[in-house]
């Protein structure tokens, strides 16, 4: 063969017998796939979580309703809140998973946000309204400086 190269067809290996060709859309669809059978098969804690969302509910509720005097009882259900709360979330990645995919199963089967989710959130809230009240107390101490020196100079013109 004089430099003639023949390749036969049984010497040529098949390219789909090497990788396949979608390897992050099965592990995907393994993912999904295995997210669909955790939600579908009924976990234990089902009865606790209802069971600490209401006495979280419960606490949050005395805390926000106790007067403003009764510190040591505001204490108490700020204290039993945090408490509860942990437990909840618990409960939470023990009947859902732990992570982004425990809070998007949540998300999908109950329509709620994991606990220390709506927490956070209420955090970030809280956090911006102060950002925002002493933003403006500094802007209107600026605009009062600022009046005080235009008045000032006006009156020390005439």
């Amino acid at each position: 063969m004089n430099g003639v190269f023949v390749v036969t067809l049984e010497e040529m290996q098949s390219v789909r017998s090497q990788h396949s060709p979608w390897p992050a859309a099965r592990a995907w669809l393994v993912g999904l796939a295995e997210l669909a059978e955790a939600l579908r098969t009924p976990r234990p804690g089902a009865d606790e979580l209802a069971e600490a969302r209401e006495l979280l509910a419960y606490w949050e509720q005395r805390a926000r309703r106790l007067p403003r005097w009764a510190l040591m009882r505001r204490r108490e259900a700020r204290a039993a809140s945090w408490l509860w709360r942990e437990r909840v979330r618990d409960a939470e990645r023990v009947r859902y998973g732990p992570g982004l995919r425990g809070a998007a199963g949540q998300l999908a089967v109950e329509h709620r946000m994991p606990a220390t989710v709506v927490q956070r959130g209420r955090q970030a809230v809280r956090l911006a309204a102060y950002a925002a009240a002493t933003a403006a107390t500094a802007l209107l101490l600026v605009l009062a400086a600022a009046a005080a020196v235009v008045a000032e100079a006006v009156l020390g013109a005439l």
